[in-house]
């Protein structure tokens, strides 16, 4: 099964808050978001402010493959959790994100 989450800036991995475990990653950012007083204009807005507040977007696929994106250079905690992925036996593939 592929999970989707969000990396904060501390390495923790962001997760739904309410409803369902798992939730896509629209309905995260949307909780995430909406606890700091942030309202997005639209879906793209939510990726836009997750990036914006230092969010990394993950997706943990089934065949081993993670997709890992951000805009900014990855903190040093971003980069240990993502490290240990690798060191479990996961593929990482990092994509930039345009600003």
């Amino acid at each position: 099964m592929t999970e989707g989450y969000f990396l904060d800036r501390h390495g923790a991995k962001t997760n739904r808050i309410l409803g369902r475990s798992g939730g896509g990653h629209l309905e995260i950012g949307r909780e995430v978001l909406a606890a700091q007083g942030v309202a997005p204009a639209d879906s793209a807005d939510v990726y836009a402010q997750m990036f914006r507040l230092r969010y990394v977007r993950v997706v943990e696929h089934e065949d081993g493959l993670t997709e890992v994106e951000h805009t900014r250079k990855l903190t040093s905690h971003q980069k240990q959790f993502l490290k240990a992925l690798e060191d479990a036996g996961r593929t990482l593939r990092y994509i930039t994100v345009a600003r």
